[in-house]
């Protein structure tokens, strides 16, 4: 019997993946065979993450771009499909967060955190889908976040970004359920990765969140790879328009 959960000879793109949750998932595919594009905007930082993959006995490939550029993102999945012959596998992962009190966030701010977290997946996914319903099978997850349901100060901005994301899978799903397309999201809880490195470096409220946690830690990267392998693969082929979330528990305590 074939491995539902095995990758091997899915082409897979995984935004934000120099670093953090999106570095963790792209080293989970690579290790369950598929050659992944890494995405992000630091060339060097993304040829560190390929060079890791490469040294497990992975494949990976660099496609540095803005994600909020339409044009530079349609190329790029354009360039994958000329080099690989397809796109199987989208991990809308990259985000942005303006930490500041809601009387505080500009305009500016909040346009940014919403073309980040929300429109660049829905452009990104939208441009993927194409190929994947000419051949009937194709994976989309998009990251969204357990702010998408519980909130926290001075995150308006991300909070309205991820459940929007919730929104948008759903949406996607029911279009593209028909056509061997699955579209899911995972929501992570607060995971220990060097982008909210600030907000871990204050005792309180690192201490505030672990033991807010029922299994009294942060999150690691590692934490995510098995779930979006899932995602992404066979094993889920019944699965769509469905929020995984990864929390250690946060989300269904009191």
């Amino acid at each position: 019997m074939t491995n539902p959960f095995s990758l091997q000879g899915r082409i897979a793109l995984v935004t934000g993946a120099s670093r953090g949750l999106g570095q963790g998932m792209a080293l989970g595919l690579a290790q369950a065979g598929a050659h992944v594009v890494l995405n992000g905007r630091n060339q060097d930082r993304l040829n560190v993450v390929k060079s890791e993959i490469e040294a497990a006995g992975g494949h990976a490939s660099v496609a540095a771009f803005d994600v909020c550029q339409r044009a530079d993102g349609d190329a790029a999945i354009d360039a994958i499909v000329q080099r690989h012959g397809q796109l199987d596998i989208l991990i809308n992962n990259a985000a942005f967060g303006v930490p500041r009190d809601f009387f505080d966030i500009s305009d500016a701010d909040w346009r940014t955190s919403l073309d980040v977290a929300l429109d660049a997946c829905f452009r990104l996914s939208r441009k993927a889908a194409v190929g994947m319903v000419a051949r009937g099978w194709g994976r989309i997850v998009m990251i969204s976040s357990v702010n998408a349901r519980i909130s926290r100060g001075t995150n308006t901005a991300y909070i309205t970004a991820k459940a929007g994301l919730e929104g948008l899978t759903r949406g996607m799903a029911v279009e593209l359920a028909a056509k061997g397309v699955t579209v899911n999201a995972i929501a992570p809880g607060y995971m220990a990765t060097d982008i909210n490195e600030a907000f871990r470096s204050d005792p309180a409220r690192y201490e505030w969140i672990r033991k807010r946690t029922p299994m009294q830690r942060w999150g690691t990267p590692r934490d995510l790879a098995g779930a979006a392998v899932f995602m992404s693969s066979d094993a889920s082929a019944f699965i769509t328009g469905q929020t995984l979330v990864a929390d250690g528990g946060m989300t269904i305590a009191i």
